[in-house]
């Protein structure tokens, strides 16, 4: 019954550590398939953190941004997706791996309007910056991907890496340039019937791509 217990604590303790999906397979005693597969790529940042960290003691700062990851990753979560990885006041999310998800691209888009709306909320509040800056960015990305562990020297990191992983990073970038809070490519749109709300922006100049590609951003609308 003892080692039943600690074996238990360790599955709790490694489900805080990586990405909730990828801790159930390992807890089932199988490492995620690494390979190929067809996935939707959500990246998010929050605007206007160096302002409103400006005079603010790095507890304070860290207990904000903390309420604001564990948010938008409870969102990400609640619409299938596994939260990759944080970085400072920005995350990655990935949807229909390491676990297969029915209709991933609407589940992405629509974890995206939540997170908005929830960042925006908050913003209400007054637990974030006020006006424009005080919301979120949000690009999606839908295509093939290699998804399986990184060997790092001290350990292993799950993700998925690719050029879908980089058009949703780039995507996210783009919300600024286009006033928008979601930027999605033609795949996410067409899969998510995501047409309602979006706009189409054609000829846009992506960085690393030569060629000129549609986007479709959902406008920012501080009044929503």
């Amino acid at each position: 019954e003892e080692v039943i217990q600690q074996g238990r604590v360790m599955q709790e303790a490694l489900r805080r550590f990586v990405p909730g999906a990828v801790a159930e397979q390992l807890a089932s005693g199988a490492e995620p398939e690494p390979g190929e597969r067809e996935v939707t790529v959500l990246f998010v940042d929050l605007r206007g953190t160096a302002h409103f960290s400006e005079g603010q003691p790095p507890a304070e700062i860290f207990s904000t941004v903390n309420r604001y990851t564990e948010e938008i990753s409870a969102v990400v979560n609640r619409h299938g997706g596994a939260v990759v990885e944080f970085n400072g006041d920005g995350m990655m999310a990935v949807f229909g791996a390491p676990t297969l998800l029915e209709r991933k691209e609407q589940a992405a888009v629509l974890a995206g309007i939540e997170i908005v709306h929830t960042v925006r909320v908050r913003t209400g509040t007054g637990e974030q910056p006020a006006g424009r800056e005080g919301s979120v960015g949000v690009g999606i990305a839908t295509g093939p991907a290699f998804v399986g562990n990184i060997q790092a020297v001290d350990r292993k990191i799950w993700s998925a890496i690719g050029n879908t992983t980089n058009l949703a990073a780039r995507f996210q970038a783009l919300t600024r340039d286009l006033g928008a809070s979601i930027v999605i490519d033609e795949a996410t749109r067409t899969s998510a019937e995501a047409g309602a709300g979006f706009a189409a922006h054609e000829g846009t100049l992506i960085r690393g791509l030569s060629e000129p590609q549609t986007v479709y951003a959902l406008p920012f609308d501080p009044s929503e």
